[in-house]
């Protein structure tokens, strides 16, 4: 068992089985992943903006614009000058931060209901928001490659659809970002399946789960959510 929050954090990484046993009696303890991954977001978009060819990335994205919507080039001018560095590592920080935010929350909702019907379940939305940060701690991983990626590179001409490194679009498909199935492929980590899996094995230490049933209350919303995107864009 972690004899510290910070230890804790990194025990979920690497020995997550044993991580979680007694989490749930720590009632303060998910502070740290939360710091952590908030800070790790902070540390990556700063670096990130203070490293990238801002002509060039401001070029892309006035050419996704254009070609996404009809506009006039005095509509352009006005967006090209909104588009300042400052600015946009400030609204990276602040959307990413409210994007996990945002995640957690709606996974601690489900985690309460999928878990009533438990037979041993005396956890509520706290307990559920405390675990999701827990269980977000690949997020950490995430950063670390995508930082990576920006300190190696000689050009600086990394965009921010392609920060992420361990997507499935990165990694296997490389669709252009014109596609309809860029959003979904770059969506697909291969990160988030180790989350699912920290997930499941949270239920399982938490509430006495055979792994079936962990697994699949862990993949549902997942594989549900997912699932809806694509048959969208099969019929769109």
């Amino acid at each position: 068992m972690s004899t510290n929050p910070l230890q804790a954090c990194l025990d979920v990484l690497i020995s997550p089985d044993t991580a979680f046993d007694g989490l749930h009696s720590k009632k303060g303890w998910w502070l740290a992943p939360f710091l952590l991954i908030n800070a790790s977001f902070v540390a990556m978009f700063l670096y990130y903006f203070a490293n990238v060819d801002f002509p060039w990335l401001k070029e892309i994205m006035l050419d996704q614009i254009a070609a996404g919507e009809e506009m006039t080039a005095e509509d352009l001018e006005v967006i090209s000058g909104s588009l300042q560095q400052s600015s946009m590592t400030v609204w990276s920080i602040v959307g990413s931060i409210f994007f996990v935010l945002f995640l957690n929350s709606v996974l601690a909702i489900y985690l309460n209901i999928a878990t009533k019907f438990s037979g041993k379940n005396e956890f509520g939305f706290v307990d559920w928001f405390g675990l999701g940060w827990w269980i977000s701690m690949p997020h950490v991983v995430a950063v670390s490659l995508s930082m990576l990626m920006v300190m190696f590179s000689t050009s600086g001409m990394i965009s921010l659809e392609n920060l992420s490194v361990t997507t499935f679009n990165s990694l296997i498909f490389g669709v252009d970002v014109t596609s309809p199935w860029f959003n979904f492929l770059n969506g697909i980590d291969l990160l988030m399946f180790w989350s699912i899996a920290l997930i499941a094995m949270g239920l399982k230490s938490w509430l006495g789960m055979d792994t079936k049933k962990a697994g699949i209350i862990a993949l549902a919303p997942y594989g549900f959510l997912y699932g809806v995107w694509a048959l969208f864009i099969l019929l769109g």
